[in-house]
C-alpha cells in the first residue's frame, strides 16, 4: 500500500491481509544498502503494521551500513496517517503510537522477528535481550529434525506444559494445514497467488504440474494420510518409492507416490482434485441409470492396480533415513492400495440432480465392490482430516459456504 509522506511515495507491507513469509531482505547491487523485496520482485519501504478507517500507523525502514561489523542497522520510524493521507501530528509533547490490542502487538512483534531472522546482513544485537525469539527461530528451522525434536522435547520439560496444552499447539500447527487443504480444493488465493503457485515458490518445488504439490503438501503434513487412508494405523510414510523391477539401465520401475508402514505395507497414488472422474457426458453406449467413467481416472485405477502387483517383487524399501526397511516385520502380503483422486463435492455434489445422483451412486458401486484399491476423494480426505483438529462437526453444506466465512468462522484461521 502507497502513502505520500513529504514529496515522495512509500510502498508499504501490509502485515495483516499479507504473508510475510513471501518477503526477505537483501544487499542493493553496490552492497551499500540494504533492500525489502517480496517473492514476485516487488519492493517495500516499511510496515503497514495498523489499518483503521480514519487512521493507519505505518512504520518506514532505513538500513544503515556499519562501518565496524559490515551489517546494516535497521532505523525505525513509526508514523500515523490518516485517510487523506496527512501526517498526524502530536497535540502535546508526548509522542504515543500504542499498540492495544492483540492484533496491533502482534503485527509490531512479527514485522521486529522478520528483522531478527536476517542476522547475517541485519545488526539486531541491541533487540537480542529482549527479542532472542525470532533469531532462534531462523536458526531452529535450520537443524536436523531430530535436534528439533530434542531441543522441543527439553522446552516442554522445563515449561511444565500440560498435555491439554501441547495438543492445542499442536492443534494450532495443523489448523494451518487444513487451511492450506481448503485452499487447494477450493482454489483460494493466498496473497493474491494461485494457492497452487504460492506452495510451490514457498517450498520451492521445482516439479511442474499439480500433483507435486499434493505430493509435497502430504509429505510435509503426512499426519493426514497417516491417520485418514486406512484404519490399521500408518506408523510412516515413504515418499516415491519404485515398486517395480528395473531394466538394465536403472530405468524402468513405476513410482508410486507414498508407501504406508505399519505391520504390513500400503501404497498411496496421488493424482489431482481437479482430475474429473466422470466424462462430461452420457455417451450412446451408457447404460440406464449409469454414467462412464472419465479416462483419466480408468488409467489412475489401472496404475494403481499394475504397481500393487509389481509390489510383491519388491526387494527392498528404504526409508527417509536411507535405511533398508526389515521385509520381515514389515511385510508386503497383499497390500493395501489407495488412490487420492478428483473431488466428489463439485464434480457430484450431495444435492437433488439425476445427474450427480447417477454418479454418486456408480461411484459408490465401483469402490465398494473392489477390494484391491481403495479409493478416497481429496475433499472427503478433506473432511476426515477437519475431524481429527476440530471437535465441532464439519457443516453438512460447509463445500458451499462461501470461502471467507468459512475461513473465518469455521476454520478459525487467519494469517
Amino acid at each position: 500500500m502507497r502513502f505520500d509522506i513529504g514529496s515522495y511515495s512509500y510502498n508499504f507491507f501490509d502485515l495483516e491481509e499479507s504473508s510475510i513469509d513471501e518477503l526477505t531482505i537483501k544487499q542493493n547491487g553496490t552492497l551499500d544498502n540494504c533492500l525489502i523485496v517480496h517473492s514476485s520482485g516487488e519492493y517495500f519501504d516499511g510496515f503497514l503494521i495498523l489499518k483503521k478507517t480514519n487512521v493507519n500507523t505505518v512504520c518506514k525502514i532505513s538500513f544503515h551500513k556499519s562501518n565496524q561489523t559490515s551489517k546494516y542497522t535497521p532505523r525505525l520510524e513509526f508514523r500515523k496517517i490518516d485517510s487523506k493521507q496527512n501526517i498526524k501530528k502530536s497535540k502535546g509533547n508526548d509522542v504515543i503510537i500504542g499498540f492495544n490490542t492483540g492484533d496491533d502487538a502482534r503485527s509490531f512483534w512479527k514485522m521486529i522477528g522478520f528483522l531478527n531472522s536476517f542476522k547475517e546482513l541485519v545488526d539486531s544485537e541491541q533487540f537480542e535481550p529482549n527479542v532472542a525469539f525470532g533469531p532462534y527461530l531462523s536458526t531452529f528451522k535450520l537443524k536436523e529434525n531430530f535436534i528439533k525434536i530434542q531441543e522441543l522435547g527439553e522446552l516442554i520439560d522445563k515449561s511444565a506444559f500440560s498435555s491439554e496444552e501441547i495438543k492445542e499447539i499442536l492443534k494450532n500447527s495443523r489448523k494451518k494445514a487444513i487451511y492450506g487443504f481448503y485452499c487447494f480444493l477450493k482454489n483460494v488465493h493466498i496473497s493474491g497467488k494461485d494457492p497452487f503457485q504460492f506452495y510451490r515458490d514457498v517450498r520451492i518445488i521445482n516439479d511442474h504440474g499439480e500433483e507435486a504439490v499434493w505430493h509435497q503438501f502430504f509429505k510435509n503434513n503426512d499426519w493426514i494420510l497417516g491417520l485418514n487412508t486406512k484404519i490399521t494405523f500408518i506408523r510412516d510414510l515413504l515418499s516415491e518409492q519404485k515398486v517395480g523391477i528395473e531394466d538394465s539401465k536403472g530405468g524402468g520401475s513405476p513410482k508410486v507416490d507414498f508407501i504406508g508402514i505399519s505391520y504390513f505395507n500400503t501404497l498411496i497414488e496421488l493424482k489431482t482434485s481437479n482430475t474429473e472422474i466422470f466424462k462430461k457426458g452420457k455417451t450412446s453406449k451408457s447404460r440406464t441409470n449409469t454414467w462412464d467413467f472419465s479416462n483419466d481416472f480408468i488409467e489412475a485405477f489401472s496404475q494403481t492396480l499394475a504397481q500393487r502387483s509389481d509390489f510383491y517383487n519388491k526387494k527392498e524399501i528404504i526409508d527417509n533415513d536411507s535405511k533398508i526397511i526389515d521385509l520381515e516385520i514389515h511385510r508386503i502380503l497383499d497390500p493395501k492400495a489407495i488412490l487420492i483422486f478428483g473431488n466428489r463435492n463439485k464434480e457430484f455434489p450431495h444435492i437433488r440432480d439425476l445427474g450427480s445422483n447417477y454418479k454418486s451412486e456408480c461411484f459408490e458401486r465401483f469402490r465398494n465392490s473392489n477390494s484391491n484399491v481403495s479409493i478416497i476423494t481429496y475433499d472427503e480426505l478433506f473432511e476426515r482430516a477437519f475431524s481429527i483438529v476440530y471437535s465441532e462437526k464439519l457443516p453438512i453444506n460447509w463445500y458451499t459456504i462461501p470461502e471467507n466465512e468459512f475461513i473465518r468462522n469455521v476454520i478459525r484461521y487467519s494469517l
